[in-house]
C-alpha cells in the first residue's frame, strides 16, 4: 500500500513538457489561436516547418510541444526523433522557419 502511494504521488510530482514549455516561454495559443495567425500570415504551417528538419536531420516528429511566444516573437517547439535516434528539441521561428536553437 506504501508503494502506491508512494507511486501515486511520485506521478503528480511528474510535470509534461508542454507544462514546462509553457512556463519557460510564457503564454501558449491554442489550435484557435494558430489558426488564425496562420490565416494572417503571422506564422507558417506547421508542415512547412517540418520539412527542411526532416530533410537535414531525418527522423521525425516525436511530440508538438506547442507555438508560444517568446520576446514579443511566435515560436514553434517541436520534440523530434532524428535518423540515429537522438532526441533533440527544436525552437524555430514561426514566422519565418528559421531554427533558433536546438537542445
Amino acid at each position: 500500500m506504501k508503494r502506491i502511494l508512494a507511486s501515486l504521488a511520485l506521478s503528480v510530482l511528474v510535470v509534461s513538457p508542454s507544462a514546462l514549455a509553457q512556463g519557460q516561454w510564457g503564454s501558449s495559443f491554442s489550435a484557435d489561436d494558430a489558426r488564425t495567425a496562420r490565416e494572417r500570415g503571422e506564422i507558417r504551417p506547421l508542415k512547412e516547418i517540418l520539412r527542411p528538419i526532416s530533410a537535414q536531420y531525418g527522423g521525425n516528429m516525436r511530440y508538438f510541444v506547442g507555438l508560444f511566444e517568446e520576446n514579443g516573437r511566435k515560436v514553434y517547439i517541436i520534440d523530434w526523433v532524428t535518423r540515429h535516434g537522438e532526441l533533440v528539441q527544436f525552437t524555430i521561428n514561426a514566422k519565418t522557419g528559421q531554427i533558433i536553437s536546438v537542445s
